[in-house]
C-alpha cells in the first residue's frame, strides 16, 4: 500500500523547535475521502490505538477512495504534562478548550453562499459537492492569509484552522476523543442521526444542526449552511457528508486490546461509505437529544463512593453516589455521621463520571443520558 506522509508546522516553541502536524494518507481507486484524527485533547489517547489498528488493517486490504489519518492532531497538548497527569484539554497559555477553538468558516469569512447557490443550484448533487469543496478550499486559504496579514493568527487558531482545512476535503470526518471516566458513545448532528447507527455505538447523543465551537460542528456546518440555502430555493438535499465525534472510553488510557474491538465501528462506517468492501450492519442502541444530556453537579464537597459506572442504567430514586464528609465525624458512629447520598431524579444511563473521588461542591459528578430513545435493529 502506498502512503503519502506530510508535515505541517504548527508552533515554534520558545526554545526554537517547531512542532509539526503529521498526516498519513492512503489512496485506492476512485471513491470518497475520509478524514480521521485523534488527540485534539492531549490526554485522550485511545483514538491513537484505534488509528494504528486501522492503518494496519488498511495495509491488508483494498480500498476505494482515500483516507487521511492524523494520530496526534495536537502534539502541543499531548506533551503538556503536570506530574503524571496530561493537562491536554485546555490551552495552558490562554485557558481555552482546544475543542472549542474552531470556527464556522462560512460565517466568519462572510462567504456569499446565497450567490453561490443561485449560480450552482442547477448542478447535480455530485457535481455541486465538488464545486463547493473547491470553494471551501479557497475560503480557508483566503481566511488564513487574512489572519497572517493582519497579525491575527493567534496562539489558538492556527492548529484549529489547519485541521478544519484538511477536513473540508473529506466526505466523512471522524474526530476521536475520550471522556474523563466514560463509556463509549458518539455525537451526531440531527441530519446524520440515521447514518450514525452505522458506527455501532450503543449510546448516541443527537446534537442540533448548529455551531457551538467543536471540530465535528465546524466540519458539518458548511454543509448545513448549504443544505439550508438550497432548501430556501426549493431544493431539498440531506448531505451525504458527515462529521462525528467518537468517544472511546476514558482519558489517559491507551489499550491496544480494546482498540481491536473499537476499530469495528469505523470499519463498519467505511463499509457504509463504500471505502471498504462488505455490507454494513447496525446494533441496538440508545440515543437522546443533547438537551436531555444532563450534568449532575456535586451538591457538596467530600469523598465520593460512586455506585454506578459509565454505561450502567439507573432508575429514579437510585442512590448514585455516597458522600463522606470527614470534617465533622461522630466517633461513636463514624460512617453514618459522615455519609450522605445523591439520588437520581429521573431514569437514565451514566455516560461520564468524575475521575476523582475527592470533589468540591459544584464539580461535575456525572453526565447522564435521559429521556432515552431505543433503536432496535
Amino acid at each position: 500500500m502506498n502512503w503519502t506522509i506530510e508535515e505541517f508546522p504548527i508552533k515554534e516553541l520558545a526554545t526554537g523547535e517547531t512542532l509539526k502536524l503529521k498526516t498519513y494518507t492512503v489512496k485506492g481507486s476512485e471513491g470518497p475521502h475520509i478524514h480521521i484524527q485523534a488527540s485534539v485533547h492531549g490526554a485522550e489517547l485511545q483514538g491513537n490505538a484505534v488509528i494504528l489498528q486501522l492503518m494496519d488493517l488498511i495495509n491488508q486490504t483494498q480500498i476505494r477512495g482515500s483516507i487521511t489519518f492524523i494520530p496526534l492532531a495536537n502534539p502541543y497538548a499531548t506533551n503538556n504534562k503536570h506530574g503524571t497527569y496530561t493537562y491536554g484539554r485546555y490551552n495552558p497559555v490562554t485557558g481555552h478548550n482546544w475543542n472549542r477553538n474552531f470556527v464556522d468558516i462560512i460565517n466568519v469569512s462572510k462567504f456569499d453562499l446565497i450567490g453561490f447557490v443561485e449560480n450552482n443550484i442547477h448542478l447535480p448533487w455530485h457535481e455541486l459537492k465538488i464545486v463547493y469543496k473547491s470553494e471551501l478550499d479557497q475560503i480557508f486559504r483566503n481566511y488564513f492569509d487574512k489572519l497572517i496579514e493582519t497579525r491575527a493568527l493567534s496562539e489558538n487558531n492556527k492548529l484549529n484552522l489547519m485541521l478544519q482545512h484538511l477536513a473540508s476535503k473529506a466526505d466523512g470526518i471522524l474526530d476521536l476523543h475520550t471522556g474523563p471516566t466514560a463509556t463509549r458513545y458518539l455525537y451526531a448532528a440531527e441530519y446524520e442521526a440515521e447514518v450514525s447507527h452505522y458506527l455501532k455505538f450503543k449510546y448516541n447523543l443527537i446534537i442540533p444542526n448548529e455551531y457551538a465551537g467543536s471540530m465535528d460542528e465546524s466540519a458539518f456546518m458548511p454543509w448545513v449552511h448549504l443544505m439550508n440555502k438550497l432548501k430556501a430555493q426549493g431544493r431539498e438535499i440531506i448531505p451525504d457528508i458527515e462529521s462525528f465525534t467518537l468517544e472511546f472510553g476514558s482519558e489517559e488510557t491507551f489499550r491496544m486490546d480494546e482498540a481491536a474491538k473499537d476499530v469495528e465501528s469505523i470499519v463498519n462506517y467505511l463499509r457504509y461509505k463504500g471505502v471498504l468492501e462488505g455490507m454494513p450492519d447496525k446494533i441496538d442502541s440508545h440515543s437522546c437529544l443533547l438537551e436531555n444530556y444532563k450534568t449532575i453537579f456535586s451538591p457538596k464537597g467530600g469523598l465520593v463512593d460512586y455506585h454506578f459506572e459509565p454505561g450502567q442504567k439507573f432508575n429514579k430514586g437510585d442512590t448514585l453516589a455516597s458522600f463522606y464528609n470527614l470534617k465533622n465525624i461522630d466517633p461513636n458512629d463514624p460512617i453514618e455521621s459522615s455519609r450522605s447520598a445523591v439520588k437520581a431524579e429521573q431514569d437514565g444511563i451514566i455516560i461520564n463520571r468524575c475521575p476523582s473521588s475527592s470533589v468540591h461542591q459544584g464539580m461535575e459528578l456525572y453526565q447522564v443520558m435521559t429521556k432515552l430513545s431505543e433503536h432496535k435493529v
